[in-house]
């Protein structure tokens, strides 16, 4: 089943949704009809309280996609690839690929998305003022000024991977000219905002707040991981000048997607130590990769009957690189997938393997111990 769906281009970036859109959308409609807009405006029936939670959800989710296309374009302007925008559960990201040329555009980059929410909180609390909160589109324009402001504030804290976070490195890399010094600052600060996020979630739920302080410690979680992976990726980066994508690169042959389970694990798993597998569709073209771990969930009397790609994963926006190239363009494709392949590599037209995070972790460990020297290889 598909996590995220495209609904669009805008100014010819893809717009994607996660299916954890809905959970949020709901949460906020609940929110706005059942509480928030009946003590705003007090005696209206209930389906317009419904239909204000349902139009507050849209506006919400459509101030977020104005916000990362914002970043998008900024991005774009300055030659960086957009990939595209997902909207998920905490939020939106806009996939930019690319090296940023200097601090300056990373600045503008990071600063116009809460400059954009800045902007239509300002507008929406100003038009809730003259019109009066005293009506349910007025209470609806006042709430969703609100939001925005509180969302610019929010992404203006000084730790990756907010926004703020991303202007305190553009300053950082600016002041010493070390872009790895920057991200360690940016990522030390994240981490720390995200403990404090999960502290003030616990004192939440002592104080009888249950979901608000579940809520809370999630998004410091949240913070915490991401920022810890920003870290990993710039320490990884450092480690991978000199190097070429052929020394991060897993040889590895497309097997057939349209084999049933069992027969896959017989004839390419149990010979292999691979733990990653490209898959080829009828049309010649990789159709995605499957790893061990996917096929071991897959129930006995699945394996008999169900193809392979059936537990695939697509490659989507995973970047396409050749041999030659450096390995820096892996680490600069800035995936923020969690999936564990981070680039296709094509030689001739021809897929001839992927990089893996495990396999850039062990490429950067063999430069190490090199000391600095040319390595040699691909």
């Amino acid at each position: 089943m598909k996590s995220t769906f495209t609904l669009g281009r805008i100014r010819g970036v893809k717009v994607g949704i996660n299916w954890t859109v809905l959970v949020i959308a709901g949460l906020i409609t609940l929110s706005l009809a059942g509480g928030i807009l009946p003590a705003m405006v007090e005696g209206r029936p209930d389906v317009e309280y419904l239909l204000g939670g349902i139009a507050g959800a849209v506006g919400l989710l459509g101030s977020i996609l104005a916000h990362e296309l914002g970043h998008a374009l900024m991005g774009k302007r300055h030659g960086l690839k957009v990939d595209s925008i997902t909207l998920w559960l905490f939020g939106g990201l806009a996939q930019l690929e690319g090296e940023l040329p200097s601090a300056r555009v990373e600045a503008k980059v990071a600063g116009i998305g809460p400059a954009i929410s800045l902007f239509v909180g300002v507008v929406g609390v100003g038009a809730a003022f003259l019109l009066g909160t005293g009506t349910i589109v007025g209470a609806l324009i006042g709430w969703l000024g609100l939001v925005n402001l509180v969302l610019a504030v929010f992404n203006l804290l000084p730790g990756a991977p907010l926004d703020g976070g991303r202007l305190l490195h553009a300053f950082v890399w600016g002041r010493t000219g070390d872009r790895h010094r920057a991200t360690r600052s940016a990522s030390n600060a994240g981490r720390i905002i995200g403990f404090g996020l999960i502290g003030i979630g616990l004192l939440e739920f002592l104080l009888g707040s249950v979901v608000g302080g579940l809520w809370t410690s999630t998004i410091g979680w949240v913070l915490i991981t991401a920022a810890s992976a920003e870290a990993r990726l710039s320490a990884a980066e450092s480690g991978l000048n000199g190097l070429t994508v052929g020394h991060l690169m897993e040889p590895m042959a497309p097997v057939p997607d349209w084999l049933v389970v069992d027969e896959f694990i017989l004839r390419y798993v149990i010979p292999s130590r691979q733990t990653v597998f490209l898959l080829l569709g009828f049309d010649g073209r990789p159709s995605g990769f499957v790893t061990v771990k996917d096929l071991s969930r897959v129930t006995e009397d699945d394996r008999l009957i169900q193809p392979v790609r059936r537990y695939g994963h697509p490659l989507g926006d995973v970047p396409v690189v050749s041999l030659a190239e450096p390995a820096n363009r892996v680490v600069n494709a800035r995936q923020t997938t969690l999936s564990p392949v981070l680039a296709l590599v094509v030689e001739g037209g021809e897929p001839v393997g992927i990089v893996t995070r495990s396999g850039m972790t062990a490429a950067v460990e063999r430069a190490k111990l090199l000391g600095g020297r040319e390595p040699s290889g691909r």
